[in-house]
């Protein structure tokens, strides 16, 4: 029924693609966190990893990015190109973006439109693994407003986002990350000082209040949640801690970001 190149594709990737976890086709990852914190950093990160030819460490599939927030910097991640490889050349460069797609939309409805028109993109594309949304929550408000009093009407569009991008990742066999906002955080403690960089991670390490559609809250299976180092002199150190929802383990890393990119700690 599956393309094979695709189900190798994307087993190899779903065990390589991050460093501190295993990931398996069809596994649906949150990245949750506030302004600033490394989120969007961290998807250049895995974009380049995924679409570096495998002589450079890569894994050389296909990438697709969908950009709700408007806010992707193409210069930014060919920088991060530029830095992985040995040796950079023009024509490298635009073999590793020959395979990344891009999509912008600018309201759920054309998130929707657009999710639905990308079977055909699937289907012609056997090594387009990874899918990537940037964010899934930049349009909370404006569809709050539009609802009005009504909490289905709300969430309409975003359910049926959410339930259409379940079946893309389980019929073509994909991996999804999806970024969110904290749209309310809790008052930071003052009191934790630099040591708790070094504490076991628990529960205070996350600052979650689900406010998105149920629809989407039930097929997340994994959730990480990013935040920066108060005690970061240059204020560049970021934390993230990763939470598998059905086993609740908790595992906390570090990471700077540079000219080069992410860089674990």
């Amino acid at each position: 029924m599956y393309d094979n190149t695709r189900l190798d594709a994307a087993t190899y990737k779903s065990k390589q693609t991050l460093s501190y976890s295993k990931l398996f086709i069809c596994d649906i990852l949150e990245f949750h966190g506030p302004e600033g914190t490394g989120k969007t950093e961290m998807l250049y990160h895995l974009t380049a990893r995924c679409i570096l030819p495998k002589s450079e460490g890569g894994l050389e599939i296909e990438v697709l990015f969908i950009d709700t927030d408007h806010h992707f910097d193409m210069l930014r991640l060919v920088t991060i190109l530029e830095h992985r490889l040995s040796q950079s050349s023009e024509e490298i460069i635009k073999s590793c973006l020959g395979r990344f797609f891009l999509v912008y939309c600018s309201s759920s409805s054309q998130l929707l439109l657009t999710l639905y028109s990308l079977e055909s993109m699937f289907c012609s594309h056997p090594s387009l693994c990874l899918l990537i949304l940037d964010s899934l929550s930049a349009f909370y408000w404006i569809d709050r407003a539009n609802g009005g009093e009504s909490v289905n009407l709300q969430e309409s569009t975003l359910k049926k986002c959410s339930q259409f991008l379940e079946r893309l990742v389980n019929v073509y066999r994909l991996v999804l990350f999806a970024s969110t906002q904290s749209i309310m955080q809790k008052p930071s403690n003052s009191t934790e000082g630099p040591s708790s960089a070094f504490r076991h991670p628990s529960n205070e390490d996350i600052d979650y209040r689900p406010y998105l559609c149920k629809a989407w809250q039930q097929m997340v299976k994994h959730r990480i949640f990013f935040s920066r180092q108060d005690d970061s002199e240059k204020n560049n150190k970021f934390s993230l801690v990763l939470r598998h929802l059905k086993s609740n383990n908790l595992k906390k890393h570090f990471f700077i970001i540079g000219e080069s990119g992410v860089e674990f700690c």
